[in-house]
């Protein structure tokens, strides 16, 4: 055992006087191969993606991910790749092919989707992450092939603590950005074995490198002197006194010869050497010597011869005294002197404290959290970008402390065995051919190396999840090819007490960026009636919204979209939407006469709407309001209509088919001149009222504009609340006047629905409003004072719709421009992407948004919203989910949008909506529709009856088209359906109908047997004209 301890301490003296410790370029490793990876165990996840935090770092959300693939059997990939586009960043895991096989293992595919995926998403919540497919790992095995330069890099990265931020991987892809390149690292989990195997080494390599980190040596010096004087003085005195007599006889003869002789001899040495082999080392040396000699010589001769005799009386009488005194004196002196020197190893003392300070720690840490073993790969298209590549690294990933096993490359040929380990995702795996180096294992530990008592050794450095998450990270800032962006929490807990039947699920809850699956997000279709807000910038997905909440609520619904045609798509779900083109009277023709009202409805409540609609729509100074209103009572009277009482005295039903008991935009056109008079303004300010209120209105007169809002009756808005109706706003191109006609829609709108309320008692319907600044758009400084007013009543018209079953969807891009009331008023608050912090700060105040979620309202990606709604303690982000596809332009066949909305004014022909349906006697067919529509002869009449009182020369062209249109409608439907028409048209009490009818058949057959050039001659005969 001592030959052998002494073998390994040579050993680990041979091995640190080496000058390099790296494997990268030991010639003596034979490198064992493996079979070829399946692209089955090899799965890799492409990071697009990443987002961070500033309170949760991301080094330290790296370490979890690394910490979590301490799985048996596999090998840690992390992969870049760059190309003149920008770089490409992949973790993965691969099967470790040195590993032996079991049925205990995890499949590669299990590792990756079960282990690394979710942990990337937990750790990088709301990360952008994508499994890389078996067409693009074969398309990654193609590059790293097509590469020409090669190298290994070994060695253990620094982490400088205090500095962090300046070793990013971030900084690598700006320095090699365009360039065609690759660095990927292999790191092989190290089980509790291996590890514990290392802290052994690691011990006794300390044991054996502590006793040559010093040598001391002592010298010393000592003097005694002693000096010793005693001094006794004593007195005795005795007397005594003897009285003795003895009597006897004895005896005694004898002789005696002794001869002796004795010699003695000793000689004595001593000679003594101490050392201590410890760091504290003490050297003594003593040398003693003595002699002796003696001898003795003794002769002794005795004679005796007596005679003896002896006669005893004693007494005996003592008498004493003694006196002693005694001085002594004791003097020593002493003198010692001792020298110790040192001499120092540094050498073996830096390996000391490098073990103590750094190799240690990193062990205990990598117990903890993971260590690895690990080495990187490095390939390039060129040989000086791969230097580069090199250099940079290196650079990067320098510690500030010593390091005795730094960072350092090897360039490999593309014939070297190790270049297709790498290639096939592992860790080359070797073994030393001399046996010296095989001995090596105790002083690899020290330099982050494993190898066994045989020799074994892994080609590269085990390293803790600490100094792996530095060299294997993601950007601290974007770079090409990877987006960086910030999440920001909103709420994950929310009441689930909706019935399944009332829930309109949105989507799933997203949280920190990831979506979860399995939780829904749904608000409740019998709170809808409270209403629901919807804003987003184009593109975010917000249309897609209320498409969903139109589909999943199974309710009839009304859209007025004002600026595209998005809402289309909805037919293809339902068969029978309706859809209507406002201002492209050749698709689908819309008609509303704003001043035809409901039963229930009085005529000042309605005037009080077409006023309020007008001021939110146009600005409108000083009295021009008080003008249009009363031109308006004006305009009622002359069709009979008493204001107090609602009445009409002309008709006796006004409300009934065929009858028009209700003024149009012409009649209040030619109502102002008539009004202002009355006013009794100056002619100057007579002619600049007259001249403003007409160029505001005779715009609604003329075009498709006329034909929908200068009519005699309405479209039934009563049968269209039991319909899917989308209106459709585009070719109206002016911005007042697409918010006066969203007006008289929503004016019609609410009658209508309290219309039905009245006979239904309950009632659900759903009315969108896109857009709804143009109508609901907050009072600034500066607008006029009628605006406000304008716009206050249809805010007020959001409160009371409620209470009839009414549920309204408030849809806009930009919240700011909207007033307040409607943000405030709002039940449900649906926020998909916005840009400018006036609209985030204008709808987070309503939602209970902090700063940091209003900021983020500017990430949210298309698709997904901030959702706020009753039972929500907290707003929460939600992926909607898509229905349909809003993005793309859909095409539809025009002429079936155009059918199905001729067959609902074929329903109600006999209302009189179009000119010409009434006189037929029976339901008309579209075709019929079509008929009446195509001949000019409707057109022509209005046009001449609107040039009457104008210019002659003009007045006679009109007429000649009549006659033509006249002759042409006549051939096709007869003398007595055109008869019927000017009938309905013109007809008034004070005639009788049939006699009427009778009388304008005679002078039709009249005019077309004589050929009479100018109908005009008829108009004093028969009074049509009135």
């Amino acid at each position: 055992m001592k030959a052998i301890m002494e073998t390994k301490t040579i050993n680990v003296e041979n091995f640190l006087n080496k000058n390099n410790y790296y494997l990268g370029n030991n010639k003596n490793i034979k490198i064992h191969k493996t079979a070829q990876l399946d692209l089955r165990d090899i799965s890799l996840y492409h990071i697009e993606e990443v987002t961070f935090d500033e309170k949760a770092p991301r080094k330290e959300a790296l370490e979890n991910v690394l910490s979590s693939m301490r799985v048996e059997g596999i090998n840690f990939i992390y992969l870049i790749i760059g190309d003149n586009t920008g770089v490409h960043f992949y973790f993965g895991v691969a099967r470790d092919l040195y590993q032996n096989q079991n049925k205990n293992l995890l499949s590669i595919m299990d590792v990756g989707k079960c282990i690394l995926e979710p942990n990337i998403r937990g750790n990088f919540r709301g990360s952008k992450i994508k499994e890389v497919s078996p067409e693009e790992k074969y398309k990654i095995s193609n590059i790293m092939d097509n590469m020409s330069n090669y190298a290994l890099l070994e060695g253990v990265a620094g982490v400088n603590e205090d500095c962090e931020k300046y070793q990013g991987v971030d900084r690598l892809v700006d320095v090699m950005l365009g360039d065609e390149f690759g660095f990927m690292i292999v790191a092989k989990p190290m089980n509790f074995d291996k590890l514990a195997t290392i802290e052994e080494n690691l011990n006794k390599f300390y044991t054996q490198v502590a006793p040559l980190c010093k040598k001391s040596v002592q010298d010393s010096v000592s003097t005694n002197i002693g000096e010793s004087k005693t001094e006794t003085t004593g007195t005795s005195s005795s007397t005594t006194e003897s009285h003795s007599i003895t009597e006897g006889e004895n005896t005694s003869k004898g002789k005696s010869h002794s001869d002796g002789s004795s010699t003695s001899s000793q000689w004595g040495t001593n000679n003594s050497k101490t050392s201590d082999a410890r760091s504290d080392h003490t050297e003594s040396k003593g040398t003693n010597s003595g002699g002796s000699e003696g001898t003795t010589t003794t002769d002794t001769i005795n004679e005796s011869e007596g005679i003896s005799k002896s006669k005893t009386d004693g007494k005996s009488k003592t008498d004493g005294e003694s006196s002693s005194v005694s001085k002594g004196n004791n003097k020593s002196e002493g003198k010692g002197s001792s020298t110790t020197r040192e001499f120092l190893k540094k050498e073996y003392q830096d390996w000391i404290k490098y073990i103590d300070d750094v190799v240690t720690p990193r062990l205990d840490y990598g117990k903890g959290k993971g260590a690895f073993n690990t080495t990187a790969f490095l390939f390039a298209k060129k040989k000086a970008i791969l230097k580069k590549l090199e250099s940079t690294i290196k650079s990067l990933f320098a510690g500030e402390k010593g390091n005795k096993i730094p960072l350092t490359s090897t360039t490999l040929d593309e014939n070297d065995p190790r270049v297709e380990l790498f290639k096939n995702y592992q860790l080359p795996h070797g073994v030393f051919l001399l046996q010296k180096e095989k001995n090596d294992s105790y002083a690899r530990a020290a330099v982050s190396q494993y190898s066994d008592e045989k020799g074994n050794v892994i080609l590269g450095n085990w390293i803790s999840s600490n100094e792996l998450s530095l060299i294997a990270g993601l950007p601290q800032k974007e770079v090409v090819g990877l987006g960086l962006r910030e999440e920001v929490q909103f709420g994950l807990n929310i009441e689930n007490n909706i019935k399944e039947e009332n829930k309109i699920k949105l989507g799933n809850l997203v949280h920190s960026g990831n979506i979860l699956k399995n939780i829904d997000v749904s608000i409740d279709k019998e709170q809808l009636d409270k209403h629901v807000f919807i804003t987003g910038v184009t593109g975010s997905g917000k249309t897609t919204t209320c498409q969903k909440i139109l589909m999943d609520s199974e309710l009839p619904f009304l859209v007025v979209e004002p600026a595209k045609t998005e809402y289309r798509i909805l037919a293809n779900k339902y068969d029978d939407i309706l859809i209507f083109t406002l201002g492209r009277d050749n698709v689908a023709p819309f008609r509303l006469n704003p001043f035809e009202f409901f039963k229930h409805e009085s005529i000042t409540s309605r005037v009080d709407m077409l006023k309020a609609s007008m001021e939110a729509a146009f600005e409108m100074e000083a009295a021009i309001p008080q003008i249009i209103e009363s031109s308006i009572y004006e305009c009622y009277k002359k069709y009979g209509w008493n204001i107090s009482t609602n009445e009409n005295e002309k008709f006796e039903d006004p409300f009934a088919d065929g009858v028009y008991a209700f003024p149009t935009f012409s009649d209040l056109i030619a109502q102002i001149d008539e009004t202002v008079e009355k006013q009794g303004f100056d002619d100057r300010l007579k002619n600049d009222y007259i001249g403003s209120i007409k160029a505001r209105l005779e715009g609604l007169t003329v075009g498709a504009k006329g034909l929908m809002l200068d009519t005699r009756r309405s479209i039934d808005f009563e049968k269209l609340l039991d319909k899917k109706v989308v209106l459709e706003l585009e070719e109206i191109r002016s911005g007042s006047e697409k918010s006066l006609i969203m007006g008289f829609i929503l004016t019609n709108l609410l009658e209508a629905i309290k219309a039905k309320f009245k006979k239904n008692g309950e009632f659900n319907h759903i009315t969108l409003v896109e857009e709804a600044h143009r109508l609901l758009s907050k009072y600034m400084p500066g607008d006029s004072p009628t605006k406000k007013q304008g716009v206050e009543t249809f805010t007020d018209m959001l409160a009371e719709i409620r209470k009839y079953g009414e549920s309204l969807i408030i849809v806009d891009q930009i919240p700011n421009k909207l007033t307040p009331e409607v943000l405030k008023n709002t039940n449900t608050k649906i926020v998909h992407r916005i840009f400018a912090q006036d609209d985030k700060e204008a709808i987070g105040n309503t939602m209970v948004l902090s700063d940091e979620q209003k900021g983020f309202l500017s990430n949210l990606e298309v698709g997904r919203a901030v959702v706020f709604t009753q039972g929500f303690q907290k707003a929460v982000q939600v992926q909607i989910n898509k229905t349909s596809d809003t993005t793309k332009d859909i095409e539809l066949d025009e002429k079936e949008l155009r059918r199905k909305v001729i067959e609902v004014y074929c329903d109600s022909y006999k209302k009189g909506i179009f000119l010409g349906l009434d006189a037929f006697e029976s339901r008309p067919s579209v075709c019929e529709f079509e008929k009446i529509m195509s001949n000019k002869f409707i057109n022509a009449y209005a046009r001449f009856f609107g040039l009457r009182d104008k210019n002659k020369n003009e007045t006679n062209i009109c007429e000649e088209r009549l006659i033509q249109s006249l002759k042409e409608i006549t051939e096709e439907f007869g003398v007595s359906f055109i008869a019927k028409i000017l009938c309905f048209m013109y007809y008034s009490s004070e005639y009788d109908k049939e006699q009427y009818i009778s009388s304008l058949e005679k002078l039709i057959k009249e005019y077309l047997e004589n050929n009479i050039i100018s109908i005009r001659y008829y108009k004093d005969n028969l009074g049509i004209w009135k």
